[in-house]
């Protein structure tokens, strides 16, 4: 079915918003395709199940992020192989060629090298002149950052795996974002809105990734192999500010992107399916989970987020496990999408990532709105599920007022077109 209809169907619900939620209406079916989605489109009304048609994009959105990638290029999928083939070992998915954050801010506000070059300086004393696309590098030039979640607009504490290792973050952009804030140096605080300018506005497919990366020690590997996308790191030790190579694997995603018709962005946040046990579920005996220890009470311990890690509080050698919980359970019709997807992905490593929520504004809007987020704020039979990711927002589970669009709607009043790390991480005042 041709998708206009129902990009005008989204339209139509601004006049009359009717949103349902059950699982046991129509869903998408799904697709595995390496073809990123440029709208919310599916063969079925939002008007009729508007979950599960946002939820659907995004998995297409996981989907096509996570396709090998052809080599040597940036953000080019490789159309001669599958979703998960991994035969080759020097193989990436496409997210992982996209420029890091780092490489936008550099040392002493340097400008950052084009989209095409694989010539960056990263971060790391011992490491040679060369790029994020070449090795895989999880540190940054402020020494302490890829180390923190985020609270609140402000850095929150770490996340401690049962393995007693701390889980590592980064950031990462497409070319249509990377181009944009590189060719108006909004990598410099000089070059950010005043309150009196207009403000801005990102083309339309811009996108950004957040990852979180748990250390796989050498004893977890056998078993971590088939379960997990693995990749070989350079870790920064932030005091001694030298790097060691570690395997790695992806705990959690999000994925934000802005489309015409949805000038709010689209937010869709994905976990792997060992993190936590699901909310509300008593752990079975002898099961294993990455955050969680099924035979302590299953409360979040600590209760409130430990302090930042910083150069007052440097990491330690063997930090102590967190016992991490899920607060709000995954909406039932999310999971019937879930099942739907980790069934013709299965026999890939993908079978065993899970979509947690997707957020969106409730219905087309001027871009000078915020859009009302949904389903942070829903109100219907399912009153609050999940609207965070237990990896990145592991202390904002038990804030109802808490969502990603909203905590990230200040960056929008601030005139960054919801973009919060331009206001975090922007450099010196002019350049070198």
């Amino acid at each position: 079915m041709n998708p206009s209809p129902w990009r005008l169907a989204a339209g139509i619900c601004l006049l009359s918003p009717v949103f349902a939620w059950g699982e046991d209406l129509p869903h998408p079916p799904p697709v595995i395709s390496f073809a990123m989605p440029d709208e919310v489109d599916a063969p079925v009304d939002p008007d009729e199940n508007a979950i599960a048609v946002f939820d659907d994009y995004s998995w297409r959105e996981f989907i096509a992020i996570n396709w090998p990638a052809k080599r040597a290029f940036r953000g080019v999928p490789d159309d001669t192989r599958r979703i998960g083939d991994f035969s080759d070992p020097a193989t990436k998915v496409v997210w992982a060629t996209w420029k890091a954050d780092y490489d936008l801010f550099q040392k002493q506000g340097a400008g950052p090298t084009e989209w095409s070059s694989f010539d960056g300086v990263t971060p790391g004393d011992d490491l040679p002149f060369q790029g994020s696309g070449n090795t895989k590098v999880l540190g940054s030039f402020s020494k302490f950052r890829d180390f923190n979640q985020v609270s609140n607009r402000h850095s929150g504490g770490p996340l401690i795996a049962q393995n007693n290792t701390y889980v590592r973050f980064e950031v990462r952009l497409n070319e249509a974002e990377f181009e944009f804030i590189r060719n108006q140096q909004l990598y410099l605080k000089s070059k950010l809105p005043e309150p009196s300018d207009r403000k801005l506005r990102f083309p339309n497919n811009s996108i950004a990734v957040k990852a979180a990366w748990k250390v796989i020690k050498d004893d977890e590997l056998p078993a971590a192999e088939s379960k997990y996308y693995l990749v070989d790191a350079m870790l920064l030790d932030p005091v001694t500010n030298k790097c060691k190579m570690q395997k790695m694997g992806l705990v959690g995603l999000h994925i934000v992107q802005k489309t015409q018709l949805r000038p709010q962005w689209v937010w869709s946040s994905f976990e792997h399916i060992d993190n936590v046990p699901e909310a509300g579920t008593t752990p079975p005996v002898g099961s294993r989970f990455s955050f969680n220890d099924p035979s302590k009470p299953q409360v979040l311990n600590p209760p409130n987020s430990p302090p930042p890690i910083s150069k007052d509080n440097p990491p330690l050698d063997n930090p102590r496990a967190m016992q991490v919980i899920r607060s709000k359970k995954i909406a039932d019709s999310t999971r019937k999408t879930n099942d739907d997807y980790r069934a013709i992905l299965k026999g890939t490593v993908w079978e065993n990532y899970q979509l947690v929520m997707t957020q969106w504004p409730k219905y087309p809007q001027p871009e000078e709105e915020n859009g009302a987020p949904f389903p942070g704020q829903f109100t219907g039979p399912e009153l609050m599920t999940n609207i965070a990711n237990t990896t990145m927002e592991t202390y904002l589970q038990r804030n109802a007022s808490t969502s990603c669009m909203a905590c990230h709607d200040i960056a929008r009043r601030k005139g960054t077109d919801f973009v919060w790390f331009l206001q975090l991480r922007a450099g010196l005042p002019n350049p070198p």
